[in-house]
């Protein structure tokens, strides 16, 4: 009886074997081959901007193979432009002239994204591109074939749009001047003297931005806040140190930004990254979202910040400049600290008025800010007329160390979510709540800007309505 059984045991089992053989058999036979469904540009195509990256789009999610290389060729002569090798163990690229880490090859579902080099195609040139076999793989693990022999892939560069201009357009799609808003930057000049506007349409821009010193006077803005999106992975492990972990770098001045939103998309505990970093004179913020989780606002210059919403959770804003913050929502989404003000005390520091302190559902403790008070004796915050959540300790301020006494931790009539006024009572000694006359003058931002030159932000950086280039290429009826 025994016997029988394990006999026919051993009968199903050698049966099932051999099923499961033609099925995986099947399944190799059936399985579709990693294919091209789209580019972008298309094979042939003109008019195209000088810094657009180049997309694919296969018919299945692909992976990055680690060999091969993406070749771009000049169709004239046939001589290399670029090359991207996928062997290779780093990858940098020229941003606004300082060299950093960079992933040269997106992929998003389907799309894959090559991120040439910069300054690699030209005004009016043609080009021929081509990605070799096992670039790319399909998730399988077979490779690519690649693309560009059989199958060739052109297109030509636009000729270049009017130096000096005072409206530029940057647009995902090709449709205006530029594909990303560092290929715009790059093209207004060092020393630029003149207001300059850029115009960002609605469209995902990844991808690292630096204006550095001397590319002064651009004004930027989205054309939907929600929908002109600058975004991508910086931090402290790509590119190390404070100057180039950022996502978008500030060391220009009269710089304005309005109406997008900018998320460094560096991932929870992924080491310092900077959504935003601003080292320039005379900066505004107006109508914009900055997102990331630790240290996504950097301000060390003068900069006025209104209407904005910034999230995050480690010191998620800080810098030694003086930043005055008005009718702003300032959201937690871990447990940490708001603030670490860096004050030198030759400055006030930063002043945050009719803002809202919020958290995300979960998140216990949030400080209004932490200082090492022997490190940063003169560090300066001032919340006036803030409403604030639960998640803020009674205390209110986390402050080490004993040196205290010239610290400058100010509040002026703080209110719970509900507008009720909060009882502060147990507020750190090291803090102080200013009487209304005290409050009235830091309520002033042309007062709190007033200790080098004079600049009344609230006047001098109203939205201006001279977009005449700019209004008669976006949809009718929508204003900048």
């Amino acid at each position: 009886m025994r016997i029988n059984a394990a006999k026919e045991k051993m009968k199903f089992g050698q049966g099932t074997v051999i099923k499961l053989i033609l099925f995986l058999a099947l399944a190799s036979v059936c399985r579709a081959e990693l294919s091209i469904i789209d580019q972008w540009p298309a094979n042939g195509a003109t008019n195209v901007c000088a810094d657009a990256p180049l997309r694919v789009t296969f018919n299945q999610m692909p992976v990055l193979g680690g060999k091969g290389r993406v070749l771009v060729y000049h169709l004239a002569d046939g001589k290399l432009a670029d090359v991207i090798d996928l062997g290779a163990a780093a990858f940098t690229n020229n941003v606004g002239g300082r060299l950093l880490h960079y992933h040269p090859i997106g992929i998003d579902g389907n799309v894959v994204s090559l991120r040439l080099h910069a300054h690699t195609l030209a005004f009016g040139e043609s080009y021929r591109a081509q990605i070799e076999p096992g670039a790319l793989k399909d998730t399988a693990g077979n490779d690519f074939k690649g693309l560009g022999g059989d199958a060739p892939w052109t297109f030509t560069i636009k000729n270049s749009p009017a130096k000096g201009a005072a409206n530029y357009i940057v647009a995902a799609d090709g449709s205006g001047d530029f594909c990303t808003m560092q290929g715009a930057v790059d093209f207004i000049p060092d020393d630029n003297m003149q207001t300059v506007r850029v115009f960002l349409r609605n469209g995902a821009y990844d991808g690292m931005i630096y204006l550095q010193p001397g590319k002064d006077h651009i004004h930027l803005t989205g054309e939907d806040r929600n929908k002109a999106v600058l975004s991508g992975v910086n931090n402290d492990l790509f590119n190390p140190s404070r100057m180039g972990r950022a996502l978008v770098s500030i060391d220009a001045d009269d710089f304005v930004a309005e109406n997008l939103t900018i998320h460094n998309t560096t991932p929870y505990h992924g080491s310092q990254a900077e959504a935003l970093r601003v080292n320039g004179d005379k900066c505004v913020l107006r109508n914009c979202d900055f997102l990331s989780f630790q240290d996504t606002l950097l301000l060390s210059g003068r900069v006025y910040v209104t209407n904005c919403y910034v999230e995050g959770d480690v010191d998620f804003i800080w810098g030694q400049g003086v930043a005055f913050f008005e009718n702003c929502e300032i959201k937690a989404v871990h447990d940490g600290y708001y603030l670490q003000s860096r004050s030198p005390g030759t400055h006030p520091g930063y002043v945050f008025l009719n803002c809202k302190l919020t958290a995300a559902p979960g998140v216990n403790k949030c400080w209004l800010a932490r200082i090492d008070s022997d490190r940063f004796p003169h560090s300066q915050a001032a919340f006036i007329h803030c409403s604030m959540g639960p998640h803020i300790p009674p205390a209110g301020w986390q402050v080490t160390d004993t040196n205290q006494t010239q610290l400058g931790f100010l509040e002026y009539q703080s209110t719970g979510l509900d507008a009720q006024p909060l009882d502060i009572r147990q507020r750190h000694p090291a803090s102080r709540q200013i009487s209304g006359e005290e409050a009235a003058a830091m309520s002033d931002p042309a007062q709190v800007f007033s200790f080098e030159n004079n600049w009344n932000p609230r006047t001098a950086s109203a939205t201006s309505n001279a977009y005449s280039r700019i209004a008669g290429q976006i949809a009718p009826g929508r204003s900048p």
